[in-house]
């Protein structure tokens, strides 16, 4: 998939993490910077195969990342559904506040 240059990559994390860090200084809120993988399929759409949710350190919180891909069991679809949800917000926000 490499080297036929079918895999794209959209990566919010840089440009996240500086607000990240602001709200994550808020009692009881926090915030993810995302990444996503996507595959040109034979259809000609791009697919979402991996999301990465990214929380850096704070001084009262150890940092955490997980990736998530499409699930086969009932947890595993839910909080594929979930990182969708979150980068699909990163992206509108993106395309609203810098792309306008």
């Amino acid at each position: 998939a490499i080297e036929q240059k079918k895999l794209f990559i959209v990566d919010y994390h840089d440009i996240l993490l500086p607000y990240v860090n602001k709200v994550r200084e808020l009692s009881g809120t926090t915030l993810y910077g995302s990444r996503a993988l996507f595959f040109h399929n034979k259809l000609g759409t791009l697919e979402p195969v991996a999301i990465e949710l990214t929380r850096p350190p704070s001084s009262t919180k150890p940092q955490w990342k997980q990736v998530f891909s499409p699930g086969v069991d009932a947890t595993n679809v839910w909080l594929w559904r979930l990182a969708k949800a979150h980068f699909l917000a990163h992206d509108s926000g993106y395309h609203q506040l810098v792309s306008h």
